[in-house]
């Protein structure tokens, strides 16, 4: 693990670092995220700012020894009567520096922690890229299991992507160790 990490939930003074880690994450990893580089860069910092202060939503951050946000994760609640009890695991992003620390890990175990808190959630849904195999292991390991595979969910320039979708209770320990 990175020394010095810590992870509190994104304020509306963090929009404009919020912006620019999430433009950096659509430019190095651009199959991960559903999202292009070019379309999330014509939203001005305001609109991530609005995002931020969205009440039915919470954005992680993760921050470095020298207080620079590394890392990322958001969950958003249903909002429909009959899905209130779910949330979505939304995203994640760790820069390529940090990659491989344990960073994602902690952002996933504060994901987990903050989802408890919030009234009623029961659920944590999240789609992957399918040959995101870093990604998919991480999430394995705290607990998601697949439960499906949308073919040709994406589709880039030069292929389709699939996604899996995966789902975790929020109650169950079903963290494993390290």
């Amino acid at each position: 693990m990175d020394a010095g990490i810590s992870v509190r939930k994104l304020t509306q003074t963090d929009g404009g670092s919020y912006r620019a880690l999430m433009l950096r994450g659509y430019s190095e990893h651009d199959t991960a995220f559903t999202s292009t580089f070019e379309e999330r860069a014509t939203k001005q910092v305001e609109w991530w700012t609005r995002r931020l202060q969205d009440p039915t939503t919470a954005t992680l951050g993760a921050f470095d020894a020298g207080d620079s946000l590394i890392g990322t994760v958001r969950l958003e609640a249903y909002q429909r009567t009959r899905e209130r009890h779910k949330v979505t695991l939304t995203a994640m992003y760790v820069m390529k520096d940090h990659a491989s620390t344990g960073v994602g890990r902690k952002l996933l175990d504060e994901a987990l922690v903050e989802s408890r808190r919030l009234n009623g959630i029961e659920i944590i849904n999240l789609t992957v890229t399918a040959d995101n195999l870093p990604a998919v292991r991480l999430y394995s390991k705290v607990g998601f299991q697949t439960f499906g595979r949308e073919i040709r969910a994406v589709k880039t320039p030069g292929a389709y992507l699939d996604k899996l979708h995966m789902w975790r209770p929020v109650s169950a320990d079903y963290v494993t160790q390290n």
